[in-house]
């Protein structure tokens, strides 16, 4: 029989949910190694009404954001593999301290392994449990296979674009795992989500649901599904649009003309909304409010000050800086050298009651609006999607009416100043935008690009991780520099940070492979090193 025989009674329900918990624990839990097989559900566990196949679900969704851990275990993944990284690369965060006194990750020095979290997120979690799913149901249950299929392809993609070449096709095969060249990957990854799409459309127009209770992103609706995977392929085309345009022409085109289309409401936004009664938190609130560390950047408060953008309310809680009028917001620049973490604490704070997103129709519109900018068919014109993108935004947040917001043609960014030390105050000039917001038909190119991503950058908050990626692809938004330079000269300031160092545990245990993957990347292990993507003139 197709459909998993669901006979529940309310005990066996929480007992197999109180399981799952400790799976959610166990395995994210001390990833030395990324191929390490963490603690699974036991065998007879997974027996009980079928269950065995489901259950892997909500952990593989686990290695794209973490979540659902006890006490601080999903924060300080999730700090690792996000805040630490996309968070502040990408513009969105400032730190109320330092780490290392010689300089750390926010510095561009490498010295801790925070770089390992994200690596590891996607072997020790979500490959190890896609390999499950595939030896149990590839054949026997082949919707299930396509839905661990285009997990495991976001994971990817997201990984991707942090290192560059990794693990892929033989990721499995043990301590010795070869490395696959990023665009490799990014080309299997675009016929895996096709294939994937087109054995979820039998199932999606049956209606059928076999993932209800462990897919907290839709639980279990295919239709949803299909429209996610569209998405990432659009998102995926584009990121590749200046190294490969006529293929991300072809795949972003395929992914609007689908039948199930794109994401195209905010009821379709892939977010990590919980199922079976349950929910999970934001880990931002408690990098925010427990460890008192993540705070407001200072481009956030030029952007969102500088537009009197509604949303700002919606990310960030008003300072409680001495002397700051009521309303006021400050946000913190990367990269600084603080001596006291004492004043900074008061800079604002991040809102948390938010659900944890993957990707969004307001992200989607914006995509659509920089492929109709190149002439593609997206299906409408690049104004049209453009403000479609912000519309979809403020409903996303809850911010109101936007059709004000976007016939506002005078407003820029403000600049940017520091009340606890003025050495890193940031002036009209080089590294300050001066973007407005409404759209200008008769604008450039480039300046219709920036408009679009500007607004982009603003709408896909918190994501920090596709935040830096389009910043490294477009250039935009202009992101203010870190202040203090600590790799060395491996990184280059004006330029920025363009990828993640392999983690040091690859070079302990797999150092034939890592090497032939440094040649792979074009150029040394840090993070001077551009992404095969990263190919703007």
């Amino acid at each position: 029989m197709y459909y998993f025989k669901i006979f529940y009674t309310k005990n066996i329900r929480l007992f197999i949910l109180c399981a799952l918990g400790t799976c959610l624990l166990s395995c994210t839990k001390n990833f030395e190694l990324y191929n390490t097989n963490p603690n699974q559900l036991k065998p007879e566990l997974l027996d009980y009404d079928n269950l065995s196949k489901g259950a892997y679900f909500t952990v593989m969704q686990q290695g794209i954001f973490p979540f659902g851990g006890v006490g601080s275990e999903s924060t300080n993944s999730y700090q690792a593999s996000e805040n630490l990284c996309g968070d502040i690369y990408g513009g969105y965060h400032g730190m109320t301290h330092n780490w290392n006194a010689a300089g750390d990750g926010t510095n561009y020095n490498f010295s801790q392994n925070w770089n390992a979290t994200a690596f590891n997120l996607l072997y020790g979690t979500v490959m190890i449990n896609w390999q499950k799913v595939r030896n149990s149901s590839k054949t026997d249950n082949p919707d299930l296979y396509a839905t661990a299929q285009i997990i495991k392809a976001h994971a990817a993609q997201r990984t991707v674009d942090m290192y560059g070449a990794i693990p892929y096709s033989k990721a499995l095969v043990g301590l010795s795992a070869a490395y696959d060249p990023a665009d490799a990957i990014y080309y299997s990854v675009l016929k895996e989500l096709d294939s994937a799409i087109t054995t979820l459309k039998t199932y999606a127009a049956i209606g059928a649901k076999p993932l209800a209770l462990f897919d907290v992103v839709y639980r279990g609706d295919y239709t949803q599904w299909i429209k996610f995977a569209n998405s990432l392929k659009l998102r995926m085309a584009m990121r590749m649009v200046y190294a490969d345009p006529t293929k991300a022409k072809e795949y972003a085109e395929s992914a609007i003309n689908d039948s199930y289309g794109v994401i195209t409401s905010t009821a379709d936004n892939a977010i990590i909304r919980g199922t079976n009664g349950k929910t999970y938190g934001n880990p931002l609130g408690g990098l925010t409010n427990d460890y008192s560390e993540a705070r407001m950047s200072a481009n956030m408060e030029s952007f969102l000050n500088g537009y009197s953008d509604p949303r700002k309310s919606k990310y960030f809680i008003e300072s409680a800086v001495a002397g700051d009028p009521a309303g006021s917001f400050r946000g913190i620049r990367s990269g600084i050298i603080i001596a006291s973490q004492l004043p900074y604490n008061s800079f604002s704070k991040l809102t948390s009651d938010f659900n944890i997103t993957w990707l969004t129709a307001s992200e989607v519109y914006f995509l659509r609006a920089e492929g109709a900018l190149r002439g593609w068919n997206m299906g409408g014109t690049a104004q049209t999607f453009y403000e479609s993108g912000v519309k979809s935004s403020f409903e996303q947040w809850g911010a109101g009416d936007a059709t004000t917001y976007l016939q506002n043609s005078t407003n820029k960014p403000a600049e940017y100043k520091d009340p606890v030390n003025s050495t890193y105050n940031v002036a009209a000039g080089a590294n300050l935008s001066t973007m407005t917001i409404k759209w200008d038909e008769l604008a450039n190119f480039e300046t219709k690009l920036e408009r679009i991503i500007t607004q982009k950058w603003i709408a896909i908050y918190p994501n920090g991780q596709e935040a830096w990626s389009e910043f490294r692809r477009t250039r935009y938004p202009k992101i203010f520099p870190i202040a203090e330079n600590k790799s060395g000269g491996l990184v280059n300031t004006a330029i920025q940070i363009r990828r993640i160092p392999y983690p040091a545990a690859e070079y302990r245990t797999n150092a034939k492979n890592v090497a032939a993957a440094v040649t792979l990347l074009g150029g040394p292990d840090n993070g001077g090193t551009k992404i095969w993507w990263d190919k703007k003139p």
